[in-house]
């Protein structure tokens, strides 16, 4: 064999660096990877509509009977490198100083979208009206990966015999409703438009007031609040929040239902001039489903309240009265027979 021959690259080993780069070339330019791709386009020609969904199996069954059809389990994910924080003159420059990690919030904004991105691409191969029981899945951020990480799996959807459908700017719409949740939704008038999110990456290098507070030597004499850890949570769920509400008037939404908050605080130690100090990371992020009116403009009719007496054996066991029956009757049913 040629001493070159060893070198050579296989054809298998050849294929798959072809499949890889052909999958970077379609994530770059907003499309899933080929392979995403041709399974779709197999399950939408199939003779047999199989389908797998995140639905439990009540799920399942309120789905048929409600007239809207699982289609298939749909996923999209992104990996963010975080950058170099300028502002904050972090990762290898010194230790920020107290503000928003610009870098850091951006990163999990943009990981979030590149993945919802990828996954309402998938379902509109699927010819999907939505995607509902969207779950996601946040990768903490470390200092030592530098890499932060967001996946989101639901189930697509389709609500045959309604083309009005159609006519909404929000399809397929992504939602975290469960398949309850979102049958009671769409039976009373309400459609979601989208999953929206508010997040914040906060730093707090501590000062002087800081320090001494959380020393052990001048802190521990009695219960004190850390003022600058307590400003900065606020700080970071405040600017979370704003976010929230754009978010949801860029949708032309009424409001966010099935809202989640989570929020961390990570303890960071660090020295300084020969002395230790403990400086705080909070992360902050509030999500939800942003949801307007149905584009049909239908809505189920609610009946007005009633009020029910349980005229059952059962119903009547535990009921008290303080006057005597005879004299509630006052004079009408005076005798047992008449009770009866």
């Amino acid at each position: 064999m040629p001493f070159w021959d060893i070198f050579k690259e296989k054809d298998d080993d050849r294929v798959k660096r072809l499949s890889q780069e052909a999958s970077v070339k379609a994530l770059e330019a907003g499309d899933i990877p080929p392979a995403a791709r041709h399974r779709i386009e197999q399950q939408v020609n199939a003779e047999h509509k199989f389908f797998s969904s995140t639905f439990s199996a009540k799920e399942y069954l309120l789905a048929r009977e409600a007239g809207y059809e699982p289609v298939s389990q749909v996923m999209g994910s992104s990996f963010m490198r975080v950058g170099w924080n300028s502002m904050n003159n972090a990762y290898g420059f010194g230790w920020p100083n107290t503000g928003e990690l610009d870098s850091l919030t951006n990163a999990h904004r943009n990981a979030r979208e590149l993945a919802i991105m990828r996954m309402r691409k998938e379902a509109e191969l699927l010819g999907a009206h939505g995607i509902i029981g969207v779950h996601v899945k946040i990768r903490d951020f470390t200092w030592s990966s530098n890499v932060t990480e967001f996946t989101a799996v639901g189930t697509a959807i389709r609500i045959p015999g309604n083309d009005a459908l159609t006519k909404s700017k929000h399809i397929p719409f992504t939602s975290t409703l469960s398949g309850q949740e979102f049958w009671q939704l769409y039976e009373s008038g309400f459609w979601p438009t989208g999953v929206v999110m508010g997040n914040c990456s906060y730093y707090i290098r501590a000062d002087w007031q800081t320090r001494n507070t959380t020393s052990s030597w001048f802190g521990g004499i009695q219960n004190q609040e850390v003022m600058q850890f307590s400003q900065g949570f606020s700080t970071a769920r405040e600017m979370s929040v704003s976010r929230l509400t754009n978010e949801i008037g860029s949708l032309a939404s009424h409001g966010a239902v099935d809202m989640n908050v989570e929020y961390s605080m990570h303890p960071i130690h660090v020295e300084r001039n020969h002395v230790s100090y403990m400086d705080m990371l909070i992360s902050f992020m509030a999500m939800g489903t942003a949801v307007t009116n149905r584009p049909d403009g239908k809505a189920r009719i609610n009946p007005k309240p009633m009020m029910v007496i349980d005229l059952a054996r059962g119903g009547l066991r535990n009921l008290e009265f303080d006057d005597p029956i005879g004299e509630m009757a006052q004079g009408g049913f005076e005798d047992d027979d008449a009770l009866e």
